[in-house]
């Protein structure tokens, strides 16, 4: 009988040791700081980052200059066939980006508008690089966008940011601009005057008199020429500044 009332105290000594056990394992837990789970909110946010804006100035080439010497035209042509024309939404052509980002004259900005491009007497024929520097660079630019020189006539060396915006003749910055005529406005004998054109002389005139800032239209023109007009918020270009005789734009 006694032996019995021992075993009985000792095994109730030892459930109450364990129960006190358990109980400063459980406090030890709460007290730790936890690990940071794998799926934390700021490993989530780098999964599924904020889509990026699209490219705009920052993406074009800035050259110190004009973008020529008398050692030729700045920057490197493309590999044959490496470059693809793109099509806009109304159906009008886009250069490749990655060979055709456009490019400015760095000495342009803002601020001198009026002592650069707006200055009287005019300013492209300036900066303008001889035709036969040009027409050299033609051929491999055709030939990076896998056109053929025997289809030369069809297409007009372009400044994609044109000269009147404060571009570079970087040929960053020309591209094969299919001759698409307007009505009355051109045809194959005569001079080119693309749609574009008509786009380039709306904004740069519209630049010049202050009415959109210089940086906006480089922004609009290299994004998409096709809806340069409507995302600067300008009025649709009237009939009476489509001309009535061909003619190059001042790009």
């Amino acid at each position: 009988m006694n032996t019995h009332i021992a075993r009985s105290a000792i095994l109730a000594l030892l459930g109450v040791a364990l129960a006190g056990c358990a109980a400063m394992g459980h406090a030890s837990e709460a007290s730790s700081p936890r690990p940071t789970p794998a799926h934390s909110a700021s490993e989530g946010t780098t999964q599924n980052p904020v889509p990026t804006k699209p490219a705009g100035p920052s993406a074009l080439v800035v050259s110190d200059g004009a973008g020529w010497s008398a050692a030729g035209l700045e920057g490197q042509v493309p590999a044959p066939g490496s470059c693809h024309v793109r099509k806009a939404a109304d159906g009008g052509d886009l250069p490749d980006p990655a060979c055709t980002p456009g490019a400015r004259d760095g000495r342009i900005s803002d601020t001198n508008v009026d002592a650069t491009i707006g200055r009287p007497g005019g300013y492209t024929a300036s900066v303008r690089p001889p035709a036969q520097m040009t027409e050299a660079a033609k051929k491999k630019i055709l030939g990076a966008y896998g056109i053929p020189w025997s289809e030369a006539s069809k297409y007009e060396l372009d400044h994609y940011l044109p000269l009147c915006l404060g571009s570079s003749s970087d040929v960053r910055n020309l591209w094969p601009q299919r001759n698409v005529f307007l009505p009355g406005l051109g045809h194959e004998t005569s001079m080119v005057h693309n749609s574009k054109d008509l786009v380039e002389d709306y904004l740069c005139d519209a630049v010049k008199k202050h009415k959109i800032p210089l940086s906006k239209a480089q922004d609009a023109m290299v994004v998409d020429w096709t809806t340069a007009v409507q995302a600067l918020g300008l009025p649709p270009i009237p009939a009476s500044d489509q001309g009535t005789s061909a003619g190059g734009s001042d790009d």
